[in-house]
């Protein structure tokens, strides 16, 4: 009887099938229209750099503007300013559910290092979800898809003690996206001291080791912004601790921060069920992935991330304790896996183009109805802007003048503060009209501030879109 031929095995197992599905599927829920306010901000950027311009001495946008601006995000903000020339605004949906789609899957791949396909898929899926409200239109989102693969390769310096020296042109990479990037460093960091902790590699492979994490930072040194990059993530926080929500302390009654915290606590039952020793390395890279967690809002999807291998491993654990007798173990994915994912992800890629031709026209939260009137104002007008529409202003109403944007970290606490004054309509407030020549105001349409504005000193409503009024003053 003629011997049947054997056709190769694509998928590995259920698991691998439900990946390959997730996967495929998930430009359906990421890609969305425009609704954050960031990418506004970094679309006018990036097209006043594709212009050839560059930002020193005076701000060329804001006249309160105290700091000179660096362009830390300078090559995201430069693509995508190059795809909305000719693509328009889906290009920015599109770039988000990309974006989201090689986040999963480099999640995913995390997680299988050290679990079956279908423990690294639920982990991956709770990883996701517990960043989710961090997954919007900014350049932070593509620093955190490379930031994985570094978690990744550190986590196996971790186990292995093999210094992975592509993580220093990763590194140069992913400083020319999003300020994320220092947290490899200190990833890198604590994984070097465990394992000198743990006396687990040789002095000489703790050198080399450290020589990566150094080789890195001067490798964030050498970008177009200079080693003034290092010391930016100082320089905006120092501002956005005291007015920014998203950087203020965390609590678990918000629902990623809960899912974090169960992950870590699942985490730790297994270690002390377990009873083995711990490596110091794991032991730090926890404590950080706790302190991400409850340390600010902005960093619980960094906590989540560090610990999503911890918790597939736990997982992976306990499914073989309680069936000694599966045969489908972990182990890294096969090549066929990372081809089948690879795929999945490429027909993602394509599937979410439609999508955002059909979801990416129109923006969520911004009064485009009123740009005509704003453009027909005289050039260099003052105006102010409700906090998160000022980037949209920039970059609907070039030729007005807001008298605080965004960018926090170009303004004094002073101006801040006092910019917060007016918003509210608080006890100061004219003056603060007075002393900038503000003219003209977008802010919502129900603020303290529109009401004061025509009660008290009679300024004219322009028009109304989106929740938001246009006024003017009565010259």
């Amino acid at each position: 009887m003629p011997e049947v031929p054997r056709f190769p095995k694509v998928i590995a197992s259920w698991g691998d099938l439900a990946a390959l599905a997730a996967i495929s599927a998930l430009p359906v829920v990421a890609v969305r229209p425009v609704s954050d306010p960031s990418p506004w901000l970094h679309l006018k950027v990036g097209a006043f750099l594709l212009a050839g311009h560059r930002f020193g001495g005076v701000d060329p946008w804001a006249p309160f503007a105290a700091h000179q601006y660096i362009p830390t995000q300078w090559l995201p903000s430069m693509f995508t300013a190059a795809l909305y020339e000719t693509w328009g605004l889906q290009s920015v949906a599109w770039v988000r559910g990309a974006a989201i789609v090689l986040l999963f899957v480099v999640l995913l791949l995390l997680a299988r290092r050290v679990a079956r396909a279908s423990i690294a898929l639920l982990v991956a899926a709770l990883a996701l979800c517990a960043a989710w409200p961090s997954l919007t239109e900014r350049p932070q989102l593509m620093g955190f898809v490379l930031l994985v693969p570094v978690i990744g390769a550190w986590w196996q310096t971790g186990s292995d003690g093999r210094p992975r020296w592509w993580l220093v042109p990763l590194t140069w990479l992913a400083a020319s996206i999003h300020g994320v990037w220092a947290l490899g460093l200190v990833i890198g960091g604590l994984v070097v001291l465990g394992l000198f902790l743990d006396r687990a590699v040789p002095p000489r492979c703790v050198a080399q080791l450290s020589a990566v994490v150094l080789a890195s930072g001067v490798a964030a040194a050498l970008t177009p912004i200079g080693p003034r990059l290092l010391t930016t993530p100082m320089t905006t926080g120092g501002n956005a601790r005291q007015f920014v929500e998203e950087w203020f302390a965390s609590s678990a009654r918000m629902p990623p921060v809960l899912a974090a915290l169960i992950g870590l606590g699942i985490v730790f039952i297994v270690w002390i069920h377990q009873g083995r020793p711990i490596p110091w390395w794991k032991i730090l890279l926890f404590l950080a992935a706790v302190g991400f967690v409850l340390s600010m809002r902005r960093t619980v999807a960094i906590g989540v991330f560090i610990v999503a291998p911890m918790l597939a491993e736990s997982l992976e654990s306990l499914s073989r304790s309680r069936r000694p007798e599966t045969t489908d173990m972990s182990n890294p994915p096969r090549p066929r896996e990372v081809f089948s994912w690879a795929t999945a992800a490429v027909v993602a890629l394509c599937l979410s183009v439609p999508l955002a031709q059909h979801r990416g026209d129109t923006p969520v939260g911004v009064p485009d109805k009123l740009e005509g009137s704003l453009r027909a104002m005289p050039e260099g007008t003052r105006i102010i802007g409700q906090g998160d529409i000022t980037g949209w202003l920039l970059f609907a109403a070039p030729d007005v003048k807001p008298v605080f944007d965004l960018r926090i970290e170009s303004y004094t606490p002073e101006h801040i503060r006092r910019y917060i004054t007016t918003i509210s309509a608080e006890p100061g407030w004219e003056s603060f009209i007075s002393q900038t020549r503000t003219t003209a105001a977008l802010v919502p349409e129900d603020s303290a501030l529109a009401g004061a504005l025509q009660e008290q000193l009679h300024w004219r409503v322009v028009g109304t879109d989106a929740g938001y009024s246009l006024l003017e003053s009565r010259r």
